[in-house]
């Protein structure tokens, strides 16, 4: 029987300001604080203390250095989502995408 884990959740989504966006608006911006904002309010009012979110401007470098990296080898698509370090989504997602790829990753450590 697999153990519970008492550590949030560890959600990650990575974009770029730098990156090409799509003129028909084709996902949210990431990098807007407003889309950042709501997603955190969300999380929080869905999972509470469970899920710890963070965001990250790989163009600004620093510690989002070896990410943008992993982008640039593996080609990834931006935006990301990551759940506790390893991708779950590579390219345009929602509110209702990243809320579910949550519920999925902690079913997952049930």
């Amino acid at each position: 029987m697999p153990v519970k884990s008492k550590a949030p959740l560890t959600v990650t989504i990575a974009a770029s300001r730098q990156a090409e966006s799509c003129e028909a608006a084709c996902g949210l911006d990431w990098t807007a604080a407003e889309n950042a904002a709501l997603a955190r309010q969300r999380v929080k009012e869905r999972f509470g203390e469970r899920v710890q979110m963070e965001f990250l401007d790989l163009s600004s470098g620093g510690p989002a250095a070896p990410l943008a990296e992993r982008v640039k080898r593996e080609e990834l698509s931006l935006p990301l989502l990551l759940v506790d370090g390893a991708v779950r989504i590579s390219g345009n997602f929602d509110f209702r995408l990243l809320l579910d790829t949550i519920d999925a990753g902690l079913e997952m450590r049930q």
